[in-house]
């Protein structure tokens, strides 16, 4: 899916990817509003190349592709690597540990929904960083051990996902496995939407029956619930983003 004007135009003026074309009006919205919209964009490095760890389908692949990256793609699941491939995209199989790639060799490594899946975090974090380039950034994307609901819903927390999570990670946790490794923190969000809400509430109450998505009044308490997790800056999910010194 190609962005929309609005899109393109925050990508243009917030993080750097000027060959993007976007009516002026929409660049003006995008001056104004563009730190409360597609917040989870990455700052453009013009001829930069990354890798994108457990890549999937491709998706994204394609998606940072056609905004300039040179991309490829590493992925333990056969059936990803054969999608993609089909696809044109450069992708390997197999895990980060095993993929001998060469040192100081991308300016981005991304890790969406990964390190809760791997046994040795601190062995992907160093792993990362040795083949970023001087100045490279890494992209972690996890679950917020330290979110609002979690201590609400406990062992019932949607996003514990046992056993396939095999460890959850709060902020400073993270912030200290890269400066281990010499990676500074450059970047920290947190974002939830009604779904953990929802579906922690259908675990909690063992609801075999109606779904909490379709009650009117539990999508208002998600609601209200993906609000006070924005105000708290305690949201589902991490956004971290960490830069090679």
């Amino acid at each position: 899916k190609k962005p929309g004007p609005l899109e393109r135009a925050v990508l243009r003026e917030r993080f750097g990817y000027a060959a993007l074309e976007a009516p002026v009006a929409y660049r003006l919205l995008a001056r104004l509003f563009g730190a409360l919209v597609y917040r989870e964009s990455i700052a453009f490095v013009p001829g930069g190349r990354m890798l994108d760890v457990g890549c999937g389908n491709g998706r994204f692949l394609r998606k940072m592709a056609a905004l300039g990256w040179t991309c490829e793609g590493l992925d333990f699941s056969e059936t990803a690597v054969s999608l993609c491939r089909a696809a044109g995209l450069n992708v390997r199989r197999g895990d980060l540990s095993s993929a001998g790639l060469d040192d100081a060799s991308f300016d981005l490594v991304t890790a969406r929904h990964v390190i809760e899946h791997v046994p040795d975090p601190a062995g992907f974090v160093r792993e990362a960083a040795r083949i970023l380039k001087p100045g490279g950034r890494l992209l972690i994307q996890t679950p917020n051990s330290a979110a609002l609901g979690r201590p609400w819903f406990g062992a019932y927390w949607f996003a514990n996902d046992i056993p396939r999570h095999l460890m959850l990670f709060a902020r400073p946790n993270l912030d200290r496995l890269a400066a281990r490794v010499g990676l500074a923190p450059l970047e920290h969000k947190t974002f939830t939407t009604p779904k953990i809400f929802l579906n922690s509430l259908d675990y909690r109450l063992r609801r075999t029956g109606k779904p909490s998505r379709k009650s009117r009044w539990r999508r208002m308490a998600a609601k209200s619930y993906v609000l006070a997790a924005r105000l708290t800056g305690r949201g589902d999910e991490l956004y971290l983003v960490y830069e090679k010194r």
